[in-house]
């Protein structure tokens, strides 16, 4: 059990803390504005809260897919487009978090792979 709990932090520590604070203050405040009003009444269900934990792992793995799709590139939009494009993909995030974030945290643990044999 142990083992278990040291690669879990390992997992989290190396995603970058205010990376970490940033998704999941951006993943709260997306359930809470969008998802909340519709499904008050199942804030209390253990699957709400795990897949805001699971949220930073899911962002990741988008986060990775667009830099390497988009690159350094810079595109110019009226901000109502951004803004309906940030609602989107967090609406795609929070929809596939159970088939997205699996990818995140295998990278993460094949990135500290050595560290973890070591243990």
């Amino acid at each position: 059990m142990e083992k278990v709990w040291n690669v879990v932090k390992i997992i989290f520590a190396s995603v970058d803390r205010g990376y970490l604070i940033r998704s999941y203050i951006l993943g709260f405040l997306y359930m809470a504005i969008v998802v909340a009003p519709h499904t008050f009444m199942y804030w209390h269900r253990d699957t709400t809260w795990i897949t805001l934990l699971l949220f930073p792992f899911a962002k990741l793995v988008w986060d990775g897919v667009m830099d390497t799709l988009i690159g350094n590139n810079v595109f110019i939009f009226p901000i109502w487009i951004i803004y309906l494009w940030k609602f989107t993909k967090y609406y795609i995030l929070i929809k596939c978090i159970w088939f997205i974030c699996p990818l995140g945290i295998a990278y993460l643990l094949f990135i500290n792979r050595e560290y973890i044999k070591q243990m």
